[in-house]
């Protein structure tokens, strides 16, 4: 099944790291917008639409596989 993880800026390096764990060096993974805690539901939406072409695109990829 398809997926796409999405992380925020901060945490791209810890993604990453944990990606090359698990033995997938470059896996690849769409990055939004920080912080999402303090975010309101429009700014939410804002960076859910921002970022899901990228999501798309990952979602995309690995169905070619």
């Amino acid at each position: 099944m398809p997926a796409a993880v999405i992380c925020t800026e901060p945490f791209r390096q810890s993604a990453a790291e944990m990606a090359a764990a698990q033995g997938v060096p470059d896996y690849p993974f769409a990055l939004m917008a920080h912080p999402i805690s303090a975010a309101t539901r429009e700014e939410l939406r804002e960076r859910a639409r921002a970022v899901l072409p990228e999501v798309i695109g990952l979602l995309v990829a690995h169905t070619k596989e």
